[in-house]
């Protein structure tokens, strides 16, 4: 099964990562806020963890648990 990290800040992100889920595979979904964290439904294989992360944040996410393919579906800005 591959594990997929997205970070996801738009409706892009958030349909990203239920279309992963819903094909099968392992996502853990980031959202900064609780609004974004009450937008996806955390079910089966996925998981969705919310508060902003800073740099050694993600350092640690990256080396507790290793991805096939992190996506950024943030805000563009």
């Amino acid at each position: 099964m591959y594990e997929f990290c997205v970070f996801a800040g738009t409706t892009e992100g958030r349909e990203i990562t239920e279309l992963l889920a819903e094909g099968g595979a392992a996502v853990t979904a980031f959202v900064a806020t609780e609004y974004g964290e009450s937008l996806i439904k955390p079910k089966g294989s996925l998981t969705v963890t919310a508060g902003r992360l800073d740099e050694a944040d993600m350092e640690k996410v990256f080396t507790d648990k290793r991805f096939d393919l992190v996506i950024d579906a943030t805000h563009p800005y």
